[in-house]
């Protein structure tokens, strides 16, 4: 057994560090990471915020406390800008809204109107036992648990909002501390960690840093695709808002969670009960086209941004999908190129050991 195991040391180790690599980012994700995640958001605001402090250290002849203190404040300063600049923003849309109430109102009864007669008249022509089940079925019954889904949903909004102030609290001060101790917090962690685990998660976090960029990038290049179909199909059907709303539906159609039918669908049944049935069709057909597109490209464009094949990329997708969640569509590519910048980085060492030893090369 210890013959076997150093004559096929490397891969062994290699084997044994991706293995151990994927199951804690598995417990991190799943079980860890609710508990340290203001440590983590804490973390990522010190390396875009610590830049700016050694340059407040440097250029000032600051204190490396007061820096930190002061990019820290700047931070909290322009992102209470930013959100009441959208807060805003909201209310004057809401305002708008407002007034413009009683012309969607009327339009709303007006469409109701139409569709309840329609209804009146596909009743009269069904068949008699279609007649009895829709009589007797109480459909009012049905909305109860949307409503209570409604309801124990603003619950939970409401009853999370202290705790989301005490995690943004306590990301501000752990950005604090990991921007004003910076070196000696990399010093004792480098100085407790073995060679041989430095060097690899010095490969993980390249592998980690290309994958989600490349996912990013790839991203920005579907919807710029995205984006194109849906204004080209919005002017053919002649809607005079088609370069803003193609815009805003390509950037929706990025979010995992909604993507373009949120908005396209809604549409296309307004449409329809409004009687205009070749703009419904043609927000249909837009939907398909782009699904279509985006079902087949984005293996395609994220592989090739990543390095790695698209059929490799589609399943790391999927696979994360199933185990991390909406996070698993950028960690499962990022787990692939980190394995393979690992077997990379050791087969460049063992060819590199194997020149240095040879004398003929």
């Amino acid at each position: 057994m210890p013959n076997f195991y150093l004559k096929y040391k490397a891969r062994i180790d290699k084997l044994g560090f991706v293995v151990v690599l994927v199951l804690f980012l598995y417990v991190f994700f799943t079980y860890l990471f609710s508990y340290i995640a203001p440590f983590v958001i804490g973390f990522i605001i010190s390396l875009i915020l610590f830049p700016l402090a050694r340059l407040f250290s440097k250029r000032f002849k600051m204190k490396k406390g007061l820096a930190s203190a002061i990019c820290v404040l700047l931070f909290v300063v322009i992102l209470g800008l930013l959100s009441t600049t959208i807060v805003n923003k909201i209310i004057f849309e809401a305002r708008s809204f407002i007034q413009s109430v009683p012309f969607y109102v009327d339009e709303f009864l007006r469409i109701t109107a139409e569709f309840r007669a329609k209804l009146d008249d596909m009743f009269q022509t069904a068949p008699e036992f279609v007649r009895a089940f829709i009589k007797d079925a109480n459909f009012v019954s049905l909305l109860t648990p949307l409503s209570s889904g409604v309801t124990d949903g603003s619950m939970r909004v409401v009853t999370n909002i202290p705790s989301f102030l005490i995690t943004f609290l306590m990301s501000l001060i752990s950005a604090f501390f990991f921007i004003r101790d910076r070196e000696k917090i990399f010093s004792l962690i480098k100085s407790k960690t073995p060679a041989w685990i430095a060097e690899n998660i010095k490969i993980v976090r390249k592998g980690m840093l290309f994958a989600v960029w490349g996912y990013f990038k790839a991203q920005l290049i579907l919807m710029s695709i995205v984006s194109c179909i849906v204004v080209v199909g919005l002017v053919i059907i002649g809607y005079p808002y088609a370069l803003f709303v193609g815009i805003l539906i390509a950037i929706v159609d990025m979010l995992p969670i909604f993507g373009s039918g949120s908005i396209l669908w809604p549409w296309a049944a307004y449409s329809f009960f409004n009687g205009r049935y070749v703009t419904g069709i043609g927000l249909l057909v837009i939907y398909l086209i782009v699904l279509v597109t985006r079902q087949i490209l984005e293996p395609r464009i994220l592989g090739s941004q990543i390095g790695v094949h698209p059929l490799l990329t589609l399943m790391a997708m999927y696979i994360g999908l199933k185990m991390f969640g909406l996070f698993g569509l950028i960690l499962g590519p990022a787990i692939v190129i980190t394995i393979k910048a690992v077997y990379e980085s050791r087969k460049f060492a063992e060819e590199e050991s194997v020149n240095v030893s040879d004398p003929n090369c």
